[in-house]
């Protein structure tokens, strides 16, 4: 990315043992990570924090944090020992505050699996400083929308901001396991999210609960949804999606990733 500014990017970050498996989504997370060699800070958006309100991570040294059970012993022994940036921190909970936005800091969170899982692949040197916003509870579409508007300055700074979700993640629906294939349903709703994606639609993207094709399949809890949003809305004015990746993993859980600009 030299000489530009770089995207809002969202990836799918996949199951924690994302790292340890041989699957498209790994690779491509790697090779991710070298376009974007230049970046100074990471400011990274998990689905996997969410908070009433709306917090920025201002610790110096972020642990990594194990936040799931029941996975390999060597997944527990990982760890993504980058930097945090609490200069950041402050400047993003100002922002958000400006647009109109409750934002207060966090000087204890660490990086759950959301983000140390690509960021592992990506940035492996764990050479770049990354702090978190959490997403918030009440999970309102168009208030992730409204908090990546309020963000998409950052990417004329040289920040990486990365929104890490899912672009299908139907835990409780899909039977995972047993590496079948996908499922009509999930190819439904993955091709009217590509359409909406790369054609910059937001209001289609906000109204999915109306609009795309077996949403409540696709997402139960749309936790990993919300990411998508906000991405779309860093990207600035008039931002459309670039698919920068496409994969699925165990049937139905979508592995795709979106860069958004004007």
């Amino acid at each position: 990315m030299k000489g530009e500014h770089p995207p809002a990017v969202f990836v799918s970050h996949g199951a924690p043992t994302t790292p340890l498996e041989d699957i498209p989504a790994r690779d491509f997370l790697k090779e991710l990570g070298r376009k974007f060699a230049d970046v100074r800070a990471i400011l990274c958006i998990s689905a996997h924090w969410e908070t009433e309100q709306l917090f920025v991570s201002g610790v110096e040294t972020p642990s990594t944090i194990h936040d799931f059970y029941g996975f390999p012993d060597e997944l527990y022994k990982l760890r993504y020992p980058a930097k945090g940036s609490p200069d950041l921190a402050r400047k993003v909970a100002s922002l958000l505050i400006k647009a109109g936005l409750e934002c207060e800091i966090d000087e204890s969170r660490g990086l759950d699996h959301g983000a140390w899982v690509p960021l592992l692949l990506m940035f492996p040197k764990a050479d770049k400083p990354v702090f978190q916003l959490s997403i918030q509870h009440h999970l309102d579409p168009a208030c992730h929308l409204k908090v990546g508007k309020a963000l998409s300055g950052l990417r004329e700074e040289e920040i990486l901001v990365l929104w890490s979700g899912g672009a299908l993640n139907p835990l409780g629906i899909a039977d995972f396991g047993s590496r079948k294939a996908t499922d009509d349903w999930a190819l439904a709703f993955d091709d009217w999210l590509i359409k909406a994606v790369t054609s910059g639609d937001s209001s289609s993207l906000v109204n999915y609960r109306k609009l795309a094709p077996y949403p409540e399949q696709a997402h139960p809890r749309p936790d990993h949804y919300m990411p998508i949003l906000s991405a779309l809305g860093a990207g600035g004015r008039k931002a459309k999606g670039r698919v920068l990746h496409h994969s699925w993993y165990d049937g139905d859980l979508g592995m795709g990733a979106y860069s958004f600009q004007p």
